[in-house]
């Protein structure tokens, strides 16, 4: 147990993590708002010639607005699949630290995946309450992102997990560590 990375390790993989969605985001989401922007103003604004220019810009902003959205969405689930597939997001990699079983060897895929699902269990159940427009499931989601956001602080503790490590039976360590 005195192998696992400890919670400011994790924490800065986790910042690292976060600035680079952001940029990508930003990037993915300005590009596909742009498009969708102009597509929607030009689209607007053909079908309202001579009616004043006040729909093709909101058209243009609305399109704008929900490629942000979208695109800031896609490179957040395809960043976290990294972590998933690999035991370490692109944070944790440059910090040196990877996902492996609690007892220190290299965790298999099943592993990871249980991981992530755990972890990202709030995004999922509302990704599938505005697909099945079943309302409760983001209720139980928001419970969900509550209980992970705080279980993420028992890593302070003896064990140095979070509760998504304790489900998966996982645990963060320098990847040299890792047998």
């Amino acid at each position: 147990m005195d192998k696992r990375v400890e919670f400011v390790p994790r924490l800065m993989a986790a910042l690292v993590d976060g600035v680079v969605i952001l940029i990508a985001g930003g990037v993915a989401g300005g590009t596909l708002g742009a498009m969708l922007g102009i597509g929607a103003g030009a689209a607007t604004g053909i079908a309202t010639q001579g009616e004043g220019a006040m729909a093709p810009a909101a058209a243009a902003a609305v399109g704008f607005a929900g490629g942000m959205m979208i695109g800031f969405a896609l490179v957040a689930v395809l960043y976290s699949l990294i972590e998933a597939f690999t035991g370490a997001s692109p944070g944790k990699m440059i910090m040196k630290l990877k996902i492996g079983t609690e007892d220190g060897r290299t965790a298999p895929l099943s592993t990871y995946l249980t991981r992530w699902a755990v972890k990202y269990s709030s995004q999922i159940l509302g990704a599938l309450a505005i697909i099945t427009g079943i309302s409760v499931l983001s209720q139980i989601g928001s419970l969900a992102g509550l209980v992970i956001f705080v279980g993420c602080f028992l890593v302070l503790g003896a064990k140095r997990q979070a509760i998504h490590d304790m489900v998966a039976r996982t645990a963060v360590f320098k990847k040299a560590d890792l047998a």
